[in-house]
């Protein structure tokens, strides 16, 4: 676990020398929305070209190839009056997802993504004391707007799963495997802050908190299981999530949210520390923790991530 940095308050001078440092435009006056917040007003320098661009042929990737995938499949199955013609046109259907697919999963890894000239300050999503999680999307996928995702877990000693005694013989054996029961994490169930003044544009919720992988054997499945995810939508991937529409081309994303723990809906004007949710382990994720997500599209499939700075509030 690396301890959250002490973030100093932007002044207008650091910020300037941030923004032009990348090529980008002169930063814009910020104001100051609560105690120890300052939060820039204007949006920031245009998603560059080749990030936006690479974030939709991925995110059209994954869904034609995902799409001819299942109809290859349907293909196979359904007792068609042509089985010779129709087994061919699986093959190929078939053949030219996996390819797609495969397409999409290489630019979620190699592609460029966005400068630190689309910087953006907005508050933490967690409140207390906080440590930047280990496993995060930013150090893996793009897709999805993950590019430059922020999760933070509350710096709490956390005790050797093997030393607990658990009662009951199946929860005994997931936790030999590795799998803890959600409700054992700190962080589960801690409020989710809004970071920043904005509206909601959408909330999705449903998904359910699944347990916690500690374990090395946990983690390689969970990461099976996330990979198919990938192909099925946000709601798989992000689980519960409010999409925020911050102004300017930007929304903020919430993820990973505890299920039926929403506390806005579609069209609230919500500011900054207002609570949004709870904490959850909802979509692909191996542990609770309140992540942020800034993208340039609601379209989360399509999105590019934008690099977002976290200041704490005092």
């Amino acid at each position: 676990m690396t301890a959250l940095p002490d973030i100093p308050h932007p002044s207008r001078s650091l910020l300037d020398e941030l923004v032009l440092l990348e090529g980008g435009t002169e930063a814009p006056p910020s104001r100051r929305t609560g105690p120890g917040l300052e939060l820039v007003t204007a949006p920031p320098a245009r998603t560059p070209f080749v990030v936006r661009a690479c974030a939709r042929a991925r995110g059209t990737a994954s869904l034609v190839g995902a799409g001819l995938v299942a109809s290859g499949v349907a293909l196979h199955l359904l007792p068609l009056p042509w089985p010779q013609l129709a087994g061919q046109a699986a093959t190929v259907a078939g053949l030219a997802g996996v390819l797609l697919v495969a397409v999409a999963a290489l630019l979620s890894v190699l592609a460029p993504r966005g400068r630190w000239s689309s910087l953006q300050l907005v508050s933490a999503p967690l409140a207390g004391n906080c440590v930047e999680a280990d496993d995060l999307s930013s150090t893996g996928p793009g897709s999805y707007g993950r590019a430059h995702a922020v999760g933070l877990v509350l710096d709490v000693a956390v005790p050797d799963p093997a030393a607990v005694p658990v009662p009951g013989r199946r929860a005994a054996a997931a936790r030999r495997l590795g799998l803890l029961p959600v409700g054992d994490a700190a962080t589960f169930g801690e409020p989710v802050l809004c970071p920043a003044d904005a509206t909601v544009l959408r909330v999705v919720e449903g998904a359910r908190d699944h347990a916690c992988r500690q374990g090395r054997l946990a983690r390689a499945a969970g990461g099976l299981l996330d990979a198919a995810r990938e192909l099925v939508g946000a709601r798989a991937v992000l689980g519960n999530h409010v999409v925020l529409d911050c102004g300017g081309g930007r929304y903020a994303v919430l993820p990973h949210l505890q299920r039926r723990s929403v506390r806005v809906s579609p069209g609230d004007r919500v500011l900054p520390g207002q609570v949004v949710a709870a904490v959850g382990c909802s979509g692909a994720v191996p542990e609770p923790q309140a992540q942020l997500l800034v993208v340039d599209t609601p379209h989360l499939r399509m999105a590019a991530g934008i690099p977002v700075r976290v200041a704490p509030v005092a």
